[in-house]
This record gives structure tokens, sequence and C-alpha cells, in this order.
């Protein structure tokens, strides 16, 4: 099965929020630390994956170890050196161009499981069989959904191949979703993409409006596949999520 996935990368700010992450770290480190994971989960793929990096004015040290880790990993890559602010938009019209089955949206600070991708691939597809219809993933179980009474809402469970799943409707700009549904809310991944960082692109005025909608069906895995490291409302306490840093960490 063929697979494009898109990063997008920037290492000249820590976060937009301007509070504390989870982990004590450059953004350098972040990121660096963060692409061994997924390099990690492309390399043990059993599937065709094509490889992008869409950077926004990071350091040239982080850009030289980004490009000899690739090839540590046997991964090629796409690599865009993007204006400031533009790695969006460049991820978007890098995405349009793919012909694949499933594509993944991937943001830099995001600390990855090594089987993360192949299950993603592997719950959609079995998904399909199981109650036919489009399906997207986003692999993080976000500990921030669970925080109030007021931010619960009904989901289904489901048993997939290794583990359980939950419907939901509310993800980041990272996610896993088929070539076609991405196609067929192209208005709003174009919007999202050239409006960012504006308020108008955050999540719940773009995105999440297409797992409402449920043409498409939004998944999250009760083990994530991938972790924010984000603030602490996404630290999420009750997994091995450092040792995941520690094993990947650059």
């Amino acid at each position: 099965m063929k697979l494009a996935i898109a990063l997008r990368t920037c290492d000249s700010v820590l976060n937009y929020w301007n509070i504390k992450r989870v982990v004590k770290a450059t953004k350098s480190e972040i990121v660096l630390t963060c692409l061994h994971s997924l390099l990690k989960s492309i390399a043990l793929s059993k599937h065709s994956i094509k490889f992008s990096i869409h950077d926004d004015n990071s350091s040239s040290h982080t850009i030289e170890q980004m490009a000899k880790m690739c090839t540590k990993f046997n991964v090629s890559v796409d690599f865009y050196n993007c204006d400031k602010l533009k790695n969006f938009v460049s991820q978007y019209n890098w995405i349009k161009e793919q012909d694949c089955e499933y594509l993944y949206c991937v943001e830099d600070d995001y600390l990855h499981r090594q089987n993360a991708i192949d299950s993603m691939v592997d719950m959609c597809d079995y998904m399909k069989d199981f109650f036919p219809g489009e399906y997207a993933i986003h692999p993080f179980n976000n500990p921030h959904r669970y925080n109030s009474f007021d931010m619960l809402y009904p989901s289904y469970i489901i048993k997939g191949k290794d583990q359980y799943w939950r419907s939901s409707f509310h993800s980041t700009h990272t996610f896993f979703i088929s070539k076609k549904s991405f196609d067929d809310y192209d208005n709003i991944m174009k919007f999202q993409s050239y409006a960012w960082p504006s308020l108008e692109a955050t999540e719940d005025k773009t995105i999440n409006n297409i797992w409402k909608e449920q043409r498409v069906r939004l998944l999250n895995p009760l083990n994530s596949l991938s972790f924010h490291l984000a603030d602490e409302t996404q630290e999420d306490k009750l997994t091995n999520w450092q040792e995941v840093w520690k094993e990947n960490l650059i």
C-alpha cells in the first residue's frame, strides 16, 4: 500500500502558547527526538512510503541532523526550506501531488511508538470491513479531553487488532486519513494551511468540523501510538511515554 507522510518542523519557536512543555529540552532536541521516533516507525513499516519535511527556518545544525537521521534509517526524503510561517502551505501543496491510499500529516512535537504507522493503516482497513465508510486517526489519546465533565461526550469503543479504540470529534493538525477524504475536504484542508497561524485556522474552526460531520469518522487509540509533547494538560501520566522519549533522545 502507498502512503505519504508530511512532517512540518520549526526549531526557532519553542511553542506558540508561551507555556512550559512536558519535557525540559530545546525545540531542536524535541524536533530531532520526535523525528527519530517517526523514522523508526517508517523504517519498520511494510508499506511503500513517500516522506517529506517542510521546515520553517530551523538552524543549520537541526537541518543537518535531520538529513543524517533519514540517511541512517535509509528513508528517502523530499526536503523543503520554507519561508517563515509557510511550511503548512508547503505541506498541503506536496500532499495534493501525491498518489497514495493514505496520508499522515504530522507536527514536529509528536513522539511515536515503533508500531504507529502500520497500526493506523491496519485499523483503518479493519474498520472499512467492520463498518464500511471513511475513517481517520488522531494517534494520541489526549488526557486533556478527560480533564472535566463538560469536555466528555459519548464514544463508541471498538476492539481493534491489538488494542481498543474510541470514536472522537477532536484532533490537532496531526492526523492520518485517506487521500480520498483529504481531497473530499479540500476546502478545509486548504483553508487551514493558508490561514495558519491565525485564530481562524484553529482546529475547532477547521479540521474538527470534518469529524463532527461524520462523513469521515475519527478514531483515537486508547493506548496512544504517539504522544504530544505539549503542555502539562496533555501529559499522559498513565503511560510510559518517558521511556519512549529516552529511547529516541538525540
